[in-house]
């Protein structure tokens, strides 16, 4: 069921202005950046409740990618699937007009290819490549950080500011998506980074929650004050 899946995704629920935006959410390297510049903007104006649910944020990515995926990911060393199926799409933000950044690159067409061969006719589904086994295949396929990333992030978010930090759990899910439909990952990567991230982003919270109670009103009185509780 989950090649089957895979397979629908990837190749058969498909269309040229999907390519163009899940390759570049799927592309960390192209909006990173910015969202990173826009974090920064925001540490330095935001007010304290920010600060914290940013503090919080790192914390969570540091327990879902810095430990838990990647630990699973070295442990399991699951292929992606372009590693071992046939006809798989692995679809990649075009490349920007020079001189523009990264982020441009959604102006031009996406780069597809299928390193292990052309696509597979619909009545494929099903079909499993068989390993090559002349040498051992070095997979990072289980989890997505990705997904785990970005779902951590959504939890925090909707832990600190409730109704307003929903609105980060559709991008979380469609950045998720893209990672099956690019041809990155296997949708129980996927469901198993969201898992993860959900449970990290929440211990994160607990945590900085537990903390703050306990350290808050000694060391940032006038803060603690106005935020007896950091969650909403």
């Amino acid at each position: 069921m989950e090649q089957e899946l895979e397979i629908f995704i990837n190749r058969v629920w498909i269309a040229p202005g999907a390519d163009r935006f899940l390759s570049f959410l799927s592309n960390y390297s192209a909006w990173a950046p910015w969202l990173l510049g826009l974090l920064m903007i925001g540490l330095i104006f935001g007010n304290f409740k920010f600060r914290a649910a940013a503090l919080t944020i790192g914390l969570a990515i540091g327990i879902t990618d810095g430990l838990t995926v990647n630990l699973l990911k070295h442990t399991i060393a699951r292929p992606r699937p372009s590693q071992v199926e046939p006809g798989v799409r692995c679809v990649e933000l075009g490349k920007p007009p020079k001189p523009l950044p990264k982020i441009m690159g959604i102006l031009n067409d996406p780069i597809t290819s299928f390193p292990n061969g052309e696509t597979l006719p619909h009545d494929c589904v099903g079909i499993v490549a068989a390993p090559d086994s002349s040498h051992q295949i070095q997979g990072r396929s289980f989890p997505s950080g990705h997904a785990a990333n970005n779902m951590a992030v959504a939890t925090v978010l909707i832990l600190f500011y409730r109704r307003w930090g929903w609105l980060y759990l559709p991008v979380a899910l469609l950045i998720a998506y893209a990672r099956i439909y690019t041809g990155a990952h296997w949708p129980l990567d996927v469901g198993a980074g969201l898992l993860i991230g959900w449970i990290g982003g929440w211990l994160a919270v607990k945590l900085m929650q537990f903390l703050w109670h306990r350290f808050g009103a000694r060391i940032f009185p006038k803060q603690y004050s106005a935020f007896p509780d950091l969650i909403a």
